[in-house]
């Protein structure tokens, strides 16, 4: 979710600096005005990989992405009819967009490790992980008034890492859980996290940046 905010941010303020450019200097032709949109995609581009960097710079880049698909989308438009059909078109679709994300949108924490002792299964089950370094793969709990709890576990051949959890999201009856690993010097044989969720599908798929999938716990 946090690639498609950027790239819809980055369509939106494409379209924004193309108004702003025509309240401020009408005359200005159609064409320039559109590649300072793409100039200005390609300026965010740069920024995304010379200054950022990484993985951190991806979702600038995918920002950059979003204002060159509202230059392009622009340059088709030299008539103001459909310079308001396209602005009309792509702010519904995104208005569209952010409805669809808000109904679901899934409520997720992560729990604290100081609180793993106060759970029982979950609590009794991280500590077996630990003891055991391979056990690989999520496994889920009830936890406090119905809540869900999701247990993650990378190995011991991952000992040393860390887990970040990057968006959670529903595809239909599928929960789908993007993570990010990276070394850290963690102190536990078996890194592990554990996620809280107002609720959870039939299916559940666990997947880190580097492809990675984690197949549940038998």
């Amino acid at each position: 979710m946090v690639f498609e905010f950027f790239y819809l941010f980055g369509l939106l303020a494409g379209f924004g600096l193309y108004a702003l450019l025509s309240w401020i200097h009408s005359p200005l032709k159609h064409s320039v005005k559109v590649l300072v949109v793409a100039g200005a995609a390609a300026v965010v581009f740069l920024v995304s990989i010379l200054v950022i960097g990484g993985f951190e710079g991806m979702p600038v880049g995918m920002g950059s992405a979003g204002l060159l698909t509202s230059a392009i989308l622009l340059s088709f438009a030299g008539k103001v009819i459909w310079r308001k059909i396209i602005y009309a078109v792509v702010l519904l679709s995104a208005a569209a967009y952010i409805l669809f994300q808000y109904t679901n949108e899934v409520n997720y924490w992560i729990v604290k490790k100081t609180h793993y002792s106060v759970l029982t299964d979950a609590g009794d089950y991280i500590k077996r992980l630990q003891k055991d370094p391979a056990i690989r793969g999520y496994r889920t709990f009830t936890i406090s008034e119905g809540k869900r709890g999701l247990v993650l576990s990378l190995g011991g051949e991952r000992a040393g890492n860390s887990i970040e959890v990057l968006d959670v999201k529903e595809s239909g009856y599928t929960t789908i859980i993007q993570i990010r690993t990276f070394y850290n010097q963690s102190g536990e044989p078996n890194p592990v996290i554990m996620i809280g969720l107002d609720r959870l599908q039939r299916e559940i798929i666990v997947m880190d940046t580097d492809g990675t999938i984690y197949e549940k716990v038998k």
